[in-house]
């Protein structure tokens, strides 16, 4: 007799996966790919949750929301193009990352395969565990990345707060369509529009009566050649409160480019002109009626000619005084037309040189989007940097326009007081050492008494000025001398360079506002620092005198005079 055995178990395949599911550590969840018009995967709906994944991912068993919408954060971190790929190739991969964003802060390790029409994924998480040395790695690298963007966000704000206060309109539009990206308040009161119905809107959708004007035409000219296009007194047609208003521009439409180079859209700077126009329209209306009156006066006093004294006299005196009135409004229209050719140097000017920094500042944000692994952190720091100087650039250009406009109302003032010029030069010196080149120095020599009766604030201001523009058009291992001596209550301050020199022809004009010589017309400068300089002088009581030769180097003298004071 043989000995009873034991009938094998037999469990029913889909009890046994169920039960699997249910019982498992590890988190599974079944997707279903969401499919674009053109049946291209644009999202993952959930299909399945084991109870682990319900676990850890703190959700329910039926989810509805889609993968994308619970974790917004895939997008970036390389997770959901990570899915993507596995569904569309077939072939099974697995994926690290830690995630921290809308309430979760988990290292997952994750395998994914697609199952027929579906895409199965199981994974773990340390949610529970100790932080391993890659982790904490891992979410100190992202702390920084979000202290990064933080920074480069309050560079965008503090850079759209100067465009937003700028005197000038300023709008930035994209594409072929001339999308409105942005507009400060002083483009959209020209428009008769607001910001918010500005922003995204396609201009010629935003101003339809702008169309036909031949606007389009010098659009697509710089658009399709990238050279930049300037038009003064460009009259059109705007409607605003309801009515249809002509309006005449000053303005630059300048090519906004890709790092690759290529043309994406155009940056416009304008300023609205009508009055200076309509005012210059109606003085020559006028001369024209007293040109008229005068030569019909003529007339009627040849045919009067014979007629008593008196009368000759009174019809004299008249014509005098026209005469006087037209002169008048002759002198007052060249002083318009003055006006307007300075605000068109400054539009000029403003707009190049708030160009580079705007460009630097849009280029590195978009880079730094796109640097979102750990491995580029150095990448998104050297833009970040970027971001920084192009900001401060703007500061001083705006600096300096604040600094004319203080000196040209009055509203500078001289307060001496005792300074030692030893330390006044060495502390300056010092300031500007974030400007030398590779190989650049300053040497400097100071021979005066301890204590000067002067203004230290615009001394120093006057120094910085000269120094830094001896520095920038210099070559690399370029020596500036900076020398002074004191006699008879008179201090004389020499600063010398071995630059690019200046012509005869240019030195003429180099204390006039906005004026920069054909030797330094490559680098960047507003034409304004010398005019500060020789105004600082003047409140101080001081000269200046600058010789200058071509390739060789210029030389600046200051002459001021001074009074010594006890230290009480």
């Amino acid at each position: 007799m043989t000995s009873p055995t034991a009938a094998p178990a037999v469990f029913p395949p889909q009890e046994l996966l169920e039960t699997l599911a249910d019982i498992s550590l590890t988190g599974v969840v079944l997707y279903t790919p969401v499919f674009s018009p053109a049946q291209e995967v644009v999202d993952f709906a959930f299909a399945y949750l084991n109870p682990a994944a319900q676990r850890m991912l703190a959700l329910s068993a039926v989810v509805a929301t889609t993968f994308l919408q619970q974790f917004p954060d895939v997008l970036t971190n390389g997770t959901f193009a990570f899915q993507r790929d596995t569904f569309l190739s077939g072939r099974p991969g697995t994926h690290e990352l830690n995630y921290q964003s809308s309430g979760y802060d988990n290292y997952f390790r994750m395998a994914c395969q697609r199952v027929g029409a579906g895409l199965l994924v199981s994974f773990t998480d340390t949610a529970d565990q100790p932080r391993t040395a890659v982790e904490l790695a891992l979410r100190e690298s992202q702390a920084r990345e979000v202290l990064a963007r933080a920074e480069a966000e309050t560079q965008r704000g503090e850079l759209q707060r100067i465009f937003e206060q700028a005197p000038v309109a300023v709008a930035v539009m994209m594409g072929p369509r001339y999308v409105v990206q942005w507009a400060n308040p002083a483009v959209c009161a020209m428009w008769g529009r607001t910001q918010a119905q500005a922003q995204g809107k396609p201009v010629f959708e935003l101003l339809p009566e702008a169309a036909g004007q031949g606007f389009e035409e010098l659009l697509d000219g710089v658009l399709a050649t990238g050279v930049a296009h300037v038009a003064h007194e460009l009259p059109s047609f705007i409607d605003r409160a309801g009515q249809r208003v002509t309006v005449y521009w000053n303005l630059v439409y300048n090519p906004l480019r890709e790092p690759d180079g290529r043309v994406a859209g155009i940056t416009v700077v304008a300023t609205d002109v009508t009055e200076q126009v309509l005012a210059r329209q109606q003085i020559q209306q006028l001369n024209a009626e007293l040109a008229t009156g005068a030569e019909r006066l003529r007339a009627s006093n040849a045919k009067l000619e014979q007629k008593v004294t008196d009368r000759t006299n009174a019809l004299l005196i008249t014509l005098n005084q026209l005469e006087l009135r037209s002169r008048d409004l002759a002198q007052a229209l060249t002083a318009e037309q003055e006006l307007g050719e300075l605000k068109s140097r400054f539009v000029s000017m403003a707009s190049h040189e708030f160009r580079t920094p705007l460009t630097v500042v849009l280029t590195s944000v978009e880079l730094i989007e796109d640097y979102a692994t750990t491995a580029q952190q150095g990448q998104r720091l050297k833009h970040v940097q970027r971001i920084r100087g192009a900001v401060t650039n703007l500061n001083n250009i705006l600096e300096e326009f604040l600094s004319v406009g203080c000196i040209e109302e009055g509203k500078v003032e001289t307060h001496p007081a005792n300074l030692d010029l030893a330390n006044l030069v060495a502390e300056t010196t010092a300031d500007v050492q974030a400007l030398l080149k590779t190989g650049q120095r300053i040497d400097w020599q100071v021979q005066c008494p301890n204590s000067l009766w002067l203004d230290a604030s615009l001394l120093r201001k006057v120094l910085v000025n000269l120094l830094s523009n001896a520095l920038k058009y210099s070559d690399e291992g370029a020596v500036v001398t900076v020398g002074a001596t004191c006699n008879d209550h008179q201090l004389t301050l020499v600063v010398q360079d071995p630059g690019v020199g200046i012509s005869e022809e240019d030195q003429a004009h180099l204390f006039e506002r906005f004026f920069r010589a054909r030797s330094v017309s490559t680098v960047q400068g507003t034409g304004l620092g010398l005019y500060i300089i020789a105004r600082y002088l003047e409140l101080m009581g001081g000269t200046i005198a600058l010789h200058s030769v071509l390739a060789q180097g210029t030389t600046v003298t200051l002459t001021l005079p001074y009074e010594n004071h006890s230290a009480d």
